[in-house]
């Protein structure tokens, strides 16, 4: 996989997909947790999903089929 480094604004839009995903699905902030949930954002977007509406849509996806 190809990594590229985010800029400020792109860091920014992970954080509030984080931040919209912690509170749509009440998820304890702990530190492992959010760890995971960031590499999953990064990975996604590093794969090319870069809309923060297509970002956070995909994360929540990916939560129903896991549950």
């Amino acid at each position: 996989m190809r990594r590229r480094v985010a800029n400020r604004q792109q860091l920014a839009l992970m954080a509030r997909v984080m931040e919209a995903y912690f509170a749509r699905f009440a998820v304890r902030e702990d530190e492992t947790e959010r760890d995971k949930l960031a590499f999953e954002i990064l990975v996604l977007f590093d794969n090319g999903i870069r809309d923060e509406e297509a970002l956070l849509a995909e994360m929540i996806r990916r939560r129903q089929t896991r549950h």
